[in-house]
């Protein structure tokens, strides 16, 4: 620990606080992205949150024997049946006649499994896992890449610039999606992730709409299985609505989100800088 006097770190003190106060005040004023999306989106179609909120608060219900076969599994769960999972079903199927099926460019598939010998420390191409896209991006910095014949294994499982990958499994990143931004980062995508590849729809819309509080409930309503051995599988996410907008109707909601989020961005970077001029007093102040 540094060996500095009393004295010298009340003066250290003195120059940081004001810093820190700027750096809290900036923190205040960021909002999560899931947050503006909910918003933008929620105004948008009307969607009635608070009735949701409430309805979801809702942990008892009665049914009858007769509703648990009203689906083709004979599902009895409590999260299929219960009413804030009906409510959101209800409200997007009553705002569109399409299904995701409807924009499909190809079927969605599930992604390839891996071995322990398949990762190479320095390879080019990555393995997309859930945990690569639990922040709601693909994170390639803590992504392992494997062996280039690994790669030319698999033409068919590999991503590309627009996909939507979405984690099929896990509790806290089933439903969770990324999109693929850019066209420089090869990959093959994970056993327990699906990719979704649309055409006739903007896909950074199709990205923000499915990181809705509405669309992640359909997720948790429909996932099968018990603890954290939960799934969904693209035979169930074909069939969930998705919006029957304009394209440039699609493409002016993704405008009105980005400008949003940029902001955050920049507040982001503000905070950065505050904490590097932190770091450059108390380094200064060491030597």
């Amino acid at each position: 620990i540094p060996n500095l006097s009393i004295g010298k770190q009340n003066q250290i003190i003195e120059k940081i606080s004001p810093i820190d106060k700027q750096v809290q005040k900036l923190k205040d004023q960021i909002k999560p992205d899931t947050e503006i999306i909910n918003e933008v989106l929620t105004a948008k179609f009307n969607w009635d949150t608070k009735t949701f909120i409430e309805l979801r608060n809702v942990h008892l219900m009665n049914s009858t024997f007769s509703a648990f076969a009203n689906n083709i599994d004979n599902r009895f769960s409590f999260k299929f049946h219960n009413k804030a999972g009906a409510y959101v079903s209800q409200i997007l199927k009553s705002q569109t006649s399409k299904r995701i099926k409807d924009f499909l460019a190809e079927d969605i598939t599930l992604g390839k499994s891996i071995s322990p010998s398949d990762y190479d420390e320095n390879g080019e191409q990555y393995y997309v896992s859930m945990a690569d896209i639990k922040s709601w991006k693909f994170e390639t910095e803590e992504a392992k890449t494997v062996y280039q014949s690994y790669f030319d294994a698999n033409p068919n499982r590999r991503i590309a610039l627009n996909d939507i990958i979405m984690a099929r499994s896990g509790e806290g990143t089933i439903g969770k999606v990324a999109i693929i931004d850019n066209d420089e980062n090869e990959a093959v995508y994970a056993d327990f992730t699906m990719r979704i590849r649309l055409k006739d729809y903007n896909p950074v819309f199709a990205y923000y709409y499915f990181r809705t509080d509405f669309f992640q409930y359909l997720i948790y309503t429909h996932k099968k299985g018990l603890g954290n051995n939960t799934n969904i599988f693209p035979s169930q996410l074909r069939e969930l609505p998705i919006p029957e907008i304009s394209l440039s109707e699609q493409e002016k909601i993704v405008t009105a989100i980005k400008t949003e989020t940029d902001k955050q961005r920049e507040f982001d970077k503000e905070i950065q800088e505050k904490k590097e001029e932190i770091n450059s007093i108390i380094q200064r102040a060491i030597k």
